[in-house]
């Protein structure tokens, strides 16, 4: 028994170094059209289009989605992209960009892609579009690596 939890704890603590030497690593600057990869899933920033709104800046972004699992499907929710600025403020896509949870599936080998729009203050200083979706089984292997992606507007 005591085995067991010296094991525990053993496994407890190597994860919680992992966790805080992943979060002090740097971001990783990718390119517009480069893929992002989160376990068997490729996102791709294809497009941004930038226009003056009263005194904001509207960034409507086109991602691709590569479905690369063989067998499962991906589900897109518009909340896995968001942009962030120099200040580290955040900021979601507006309500109803490309349907949000309404979306079908994207079968396995299939990809989709989805138009968001990002309304920042004119005052937002280098905006960056970063992903977050939870941690998947491919994370564990690479440290979450696709979080840590800055891709900018």
């Amino acid at each position: 028994m005591k085995f067991i939890i010296i094991a525990v704890l053993v496994v407890i603590s190597a994860l919680a170094i992992d966790l805080i030497y992943i979060h002090s690593l740097p971001d990783v600057v990718v390119a517009i059209g480069k893929p992002v990869r989160q376990d068997d899933f490729l996102y791709t920033v294809t497009r941004v289009i930038t226009h003056h709104e009263n005194d904001n800046f509207a960034y409507v972004v086109t991602i691709k989605v590569n479905n690369r699992a063989r067998i499962v499907d991906y589900h897109w929710r518009d909340e896995i992209a968001y942009v962030t600025d120099a200040s580290g403020r955040q900021y979601r896509a507006a309500p109803a960009s490309s349907g949000g949870q309404d979306e079908p599936a994207i079968p396995a080998g299939r990809s989709a892609s989805y138009t968001l729009t990002f309304v920042l203050p004119a005052s937002a200083r280098t905006p960056m579009l970063r992903y977050s979706n939870g941690i998947l089984m491919g994370d564990v292997f690479d440290g979450a690596a696709y979080r840590r992606a800055a891709i900018p507007l």
